[in-house]
């Protein structure tokens, strides 16, 4: 906590980076308010503001325990609405590299939820609301920044259908949490302030995504199912999940424009050609309760702020609008997660002043996800901006490669593989003597 409470932060944008981040600010400022474009539904549904809302996500075990650390007791929310309970060590089959990976010999500490994007930001959303200064102005679009390149004093506004009506609030803090789509580079030139550089690595990968409901009957030994694209050859992808309400949620991904189609039997015909017919085995008999929803903006950018000479006083930048990854690797929610975890840190040093050591910090923080998301989609030859591999990135893909070939047999090495993919280990442990002695 803050030693001092300041007056005001603003939080650009509802979804979830911006909620956790109301969540931490509310302990360090007399009052919060959150600007969201959207208007924001009273129950679970999904919003036009979020063009991913219907495309699965992925709660890694990190950022459960993220989020049960900023809401006690939120996960007894979540099952109540209906959110599935996963441990990922025996409960998510993965075939990678020619085969299943072994499961967990027992239950695992590899613990979080399946459910559908809407109920889970419905779920922070009342929580957040609940918070006695947080307050949500809805339905509302920044449109620029007030201040100069020194000091941001706040934001200007207007109604997200009635243009004509405007506000403008002042600040003491703005973070900017609007996502892939923020218009903060137009907002920092406006007044004055560089715009940060932005990598982008795009392998043009393309989501098709739909629901279907479970018989009564149904049975599986799992709750999540992926069966991986590997580069530079497999470019295609499927992942299928147990959410609330009995339903199964299917999406076939495709790289390099290879996008999964939107018609009935071309979907189910693309299915079969996954490297596992286990997929297609699985929604072949079952009756679809949402129509086939694509997503294509999939690409890995980060916004270099920590790259910066200078960042105004009074602004910063978190979430997807810091670093938005491909979401193939499951990682974004999480990542939102530690950029309230990072805000919570820079507000208890009382640093509020020192806008571009936050962005340093959260810099260190994300980029190791960064790093597997835009590494992996690099091994794409069509990749745009792909980052060349060099000898060192060859023979740790050779050693992956070798890890998870060991893991189609060996439960105890595909836990540690999971550990490091969910963040609770460091990559490190790739090379801890107990998993080098199963590699010779």
């Amino acid at each position: 906590m803050a030693r001092s409470l300041q007056k005001h932060a603003v939080v650009i944008g509802g979804s979830i980076a911006g909620l956790l981040a109301a969540r931490v600010l509310s302990a360090a400022f007399e009052q919060v308010t959150i600007v969201e474009r959207d208007e924001l539904p009273a129950i679970a549904a999904e919003r036009k503001g979020v063009p991913q809302s219907p495309q699965p996500h992925i709660l890694l075990t990190k950022g459960y325990r993220i989020l049960k650390e900023l809401f006690p007791g939120i996960e007894h929310e979540l099952l109540a609405d209906g959110a599935i309970p996963v441990d990922w060590g025996t409960d998510f089959h993965y075939f990678a590299f020619g085969g299943w990976l072994a499961a967990a010999p027992e239950e695992s500490e590899l613990t979080s939820v399946s459910c559908t994007r809407p109920l889970l930001e419905a779920a922070v959303r009342r929580r957040v609301q609940g918070i006695s200064n947080v307050q949500m102005l809805s339905p509302y679009r920044v449109r620029s920044l007030t201040g100069n390149a020194q000091v941001v004093t706040g934001v200007c506004m207007a109604h997200t259908h009635d243009r004509q009506t405007e506000k403008a609030l002042t600040a003491d803090l703005v973070i900017d949490a609007s996502g892939r789509s923020t218009n903060a580079s137009d907002w920092l030139a406006a007044i004055g302030q560089q715009p940060p550089a932005i990598d982008t690595v795009n392998a043009g990968l393309g989501y098709a995504t739909r629901r279907y409901q479970l018989p009564p009957d149904w049975s599986a030994d799992w709750k999540v199912m992926l069966i991986g694209h590997e580069p530079p050859d497999n470019s295609r992808l499927g992942y299928l999940a147990q959410v609330e309400n009995n339903e199964l949620i299917a999406t076939l991904g495709g790289y390099e424009n290879q996008y999964p189609p939107l018609e009935e039997d071309a979907f189910l015909a693309f299915a079969q050609q996954l490297s596992d017919p286990s997929f297609y085995k699985a929604i072949a008999s079952l009756t679809p309760t949402t129509p086939i929803k694509a997503y294509r903006s999939t690409a890995n950018k980060r916004r270099r702020y920590d790259q910066l000479e200078h960042m105004p006083t009074g602004f910063i930048a978190i979430g997807d609008a810091v670093c938005a990854l491909c979401p193939a690797y499951g990682q974004g929610l999480t990542t939102s997660g530690q950029s309230a975890v990072v805000l919570q840190d820079w507000l208890s040093q009382n640093e509020l002043t020192h806008t571009l050591a936050f962005q340093k910090k959260l810099e260190k923080a994300i980029k190791p996800s960064y790093d597997v998301a835009a590494g992996s989609d690099s091994g794409f030859v069509s990749t745009k901006g792909r980052i060349p591999k060099g000898r060192v990135a060859k023979v740790m893909n050779s050693y992956m490669r070798r890890l998870f070939t060991i893991a189609h047999t060996d439960g105890e090495l595909n836990l540690s593989l999971i550990k490091i993919a969910h963040m609770i280990d460091s990559p490190i442990k790739l090379f801890h003597p107990k998993i080098l002695l199963k590699m010779i």
